[in-house]
C-alpha cells in the first residue's frame, strides 16, 4: 500500500466532438452557403476532419495531468433531436468521467442534453455554445464550465483537476486534549461543513498512538530511517547537529508515513503545544518540524499546530503550483507603529527592512528544499537544532538568496469558506544559523494595514509559495466556490 497523494490525481476527461448534419440542401436564417457547401455529403466531410483536428489539438494542448479518454464523434441532425444512440456511445466511459469536454459545430443543445441526463460535470468549448450552455445549465443546479478555447479549457480543466485532489483529501489529525489547539483558535472548527462543501475527509487518532510507534519501529524502518538521514547530512550545506538526535527526528516521519498508509490519509497535522506539554518530546529528543518540510516535498500537506486552515492552504498551494510551500506565523512590520513590538522574538532586525514601510514577517522551522518546484533541484540548505539542547531537526533556507522575488501566500477562513491571498515581494530572510522556530522571511507587500485589518478576520499562520498565483487562485475559488479576498 502507498500514499494516494492528491498531488498525483488526474482528471478523467471525455471529449467529445458534436457535428450536426443537415439531411438536404436549402439556405435560410439557420444557414447560408452553394453547391456543395448545402449537401449532407459535404457536412459529413468537415465533420470528419474537424473531429480529426480536434483529436490532434488534444494531443499538443493538455498538460499530462489531464487523464484525456478516447474522444468520441457524436453527430445529430437538423431535426434537432439528439438521439439515444449518440448518447450510448458516451455510456461505457461515464463512471470513471470526471467531466465531459465538448467542442462542435452548435453543438450546445447535445451537450446540455448529455449533461441532463448523466449529471456529470461538462466543459463546453467556443462561441457561442459555451455562454449559452452553460448558463442553461447553471440554472438549472448543474455543473457546466464554459471555455473560450481550447488553451482556456486547459488553463481551467488543472484547477478542477486540483479541485479533485482537494475532494479527496483524508487528513490524519492527531488529538491531544481537544480538537482545537490552544495555540491556533481560529482553525476551521466546522469539520463537517468543510468535508459537506469540499469534500475533506478526517481521520483522528490519539497523539500516544502515534508517539508510542515511533518508539516500535521494524528494523527494516530503522534501516530506512537511517538511511534518510545519512542522505539529509551528506545534502547538507552545513549540519550543526549530532547524527543521533537528527536519526531521532526522522523516525517520527518515517512513523508518519507508515500511519497515513495505516489508515489510507493523505495529508497530516498535529497540536505542537499540547504534545510539547507532555515532556514525551524532551525525554525522547525529537521534534515535528522535519516530518512537516520533507511530507511537503513529497506533495503531502502537513501543518503545524492542528491549524486546518493551513493546511488547506498548503494543500491548495501544493495542487496548483506543484511546489512545496513554507508556512508560519504571519505579522505586519507597521513601521508608523513601534517596531520592536511587531517584530517576532528571535527573529532578528536585519538592515534591508529599517526604513522600509508595508514590510510583513513570516517564520517558522519547517521550509522545504522544493520550494521551487517539487519536480526542481534540491534547493541548497542548512540543519540546525530547535533547542538549545541540540536535539529536534529543522531545516534552514537562506532567504537573502531571492531578494526581489515574488512570493503568494494563501490561509482559509475560519469558517472554511473564504481564502484571503496576499502578493509580495522578498526583502530579506532571517533566521538562518539561529535555535527555535526563528527561520523566516521578510516581504514588501503593497498596504501593510490593509492585509492587517483583513488578517484579523483569518488568523496568523499563512503558507507561502514563490510566484505569483493571485489570479490562478481567484479562478480556483471561482471552480471551489470559495470566496476569494485579496490584500
Amino acid at each position: 500500500m502507498s500514499i494516494k497523494k492528491g498531488i498525483d490525481i488526474k482528471l478523467n476527461v471525455k471529449p467529445s466532438y458534436l457535428h450536426l448534419i443537415h439531411q438536404e440542401a436549402y439556405e435560410g436564417p439557420c444557414r447560408t452557403g452553394s453547391g456543395e457547401q448545402l449537401t449532407k455529403e459535404f457536412d459529413i466531410k468537415i465533420g470528419e476532419e474537424k473531429f480529426n483536428n480536434f483529436k490532434e489539438t488534444l494531443e499538443t494542448t493538455y498538460s499530462r495531468e489531464i487523464n484525456m479518454l478516447e474522444p468520441s464523434y457524436l453527430t445529430w441532425t437538423d431535426n434537432f433531436i439528439f438521439h439515444e444512440k449518440e448518447l450510448n456511445k458516451l455510456m461505457k466511459n461515464v463512471a470513471k468521467t470526471d467531466i465531459f469536454l465538448f467542442d462542435g459545430v452548435f453543438h450546445q443543445f447535445p451537450a446540455s442534453e448529455i449533461a441532463t441526463k448523466t449529471k456529470k460535470a461538462v466543459g463546453i468549448i467556443g462561441c457561442c455554445a459555451s455562454t449559452d450552455g452553460v448558463a442553461a445549465l447553471r440554472s438549472k443546479g448543474l455543473e457546466a464550465y464554459g471555455f473560450i478555447d481550447h488553451d482556456d479549457a486547459s488553463r481551467y480543466l488543472e484547477l478542477l483537476r486540483s479541485k479533485k485532489a482537494i475532494n479527496n483529501t483524508n487528513v490524519l489529525v492527531v488529538l491531544k486534549d481537544d480538537i482545537i489547539s490552544k495555540g491556533v483558535l481560529s482553525t476551521i472548527a466546522n469539520l463537517e461543513d468543510l468535508k459537506n462543501d469540499l469534500g475533506v475527509h478526517f481521520t483522528f487518532i490519539n497523539a500516544e498512538e502515534i508517539l508510542d510507534e515511533v518508539q516500535n519501529l521494524s528494523k527494516e524502518e530503522l534501516n530506512e530511517a537511517k538511511k534518510i538521514t545519512n542522505e539529509l547530512i551528506l545534502n547538507a550545506e552545513k549540519n550543526y547537529m549530532d547524527s543521533k538526535y537528527i536519526f531521532n527526528s526522522v523516525n517520527f516521519y518515517v512513523t508518519v508515513k507508515k500511519m497515513l498508509e495505516k489508515y489510507e490519509c493523505n495529508a497530516f497535522t498535529l497540536p505542537c503545544f499540547e504534545i510539547c506539554r507532555t515532556k514525551r518530546l524532551n525525554k525522547e529528543k525529537y521534534t515535528f518540524c522535519l516530518a512537516h518540510s520533507l511530507l511537503k516535498e513529497e506533495g503531502i500537506p502537513s501543518a503545524c499546530e492542528a491549524d486546518i486552515n493551513v493546511l488547506m492552504a498548503i494543500n491548495v498551494l501544493i495542487n496548483l503550483t506543484k511546489k512545496a510551500p513554507h508556512m508560519g506565523n504571519t505579522h505586519p512590520l507597521a513601521h508608523e507603529f513601534k517596531t520592536d513590538q511587531s517584530t517576532p522574538s528571535g527573529l532578528e532586525i536585519v538592515k534591508e527592512i529599517k526604513g522600509k514601510k508595508n514590510i510583513v514577517s513570516t517564520w517558522h522551522a519547517v521550509p522545504t528544499r522544493k520550494m521551487k518546484g517539487i519536480d526542481k533541484e534540491m534547493m541548497p540548505y542548512r540543519i540546525q537544532s530547535f533547542t538549545n539542547s541540540g536535539w529536534g531537526v529543522t531545516l534552514r533556507y537562506d532567504f537573502n538568496r531571492d531578494k526581489g522575488e515574488t512570493i503568494t501566500l494563501l490561509r482559509f477562513h475560519p469558517t472554511g469558506k473564504k481564502m484571503l491571498t496576499v502578493k509580495g515581494k522578498i526583502v530579506a530572510g532571517a533566521g538562518l544559523d539561529t535555535i527555535g522556530c526563528a527561520t523566516g522571511v521578510y516581504y514588501q507587500v503593497n498596504d501593510v494595514k490593509d492585509f492587517f485589518k483583513k488578517q484579523l478576520e483569518f488568523g496568523h499562520h499563512f503558507a507561502w509559495v514563490y510566484g505569483d498565483y493571485i489570479e490562478k487562485i481567484k479562478n480556483f475559488g471561482d471552480v471551489m466556490g470559495i470566496e476569494v479576498i485579496t490584500a
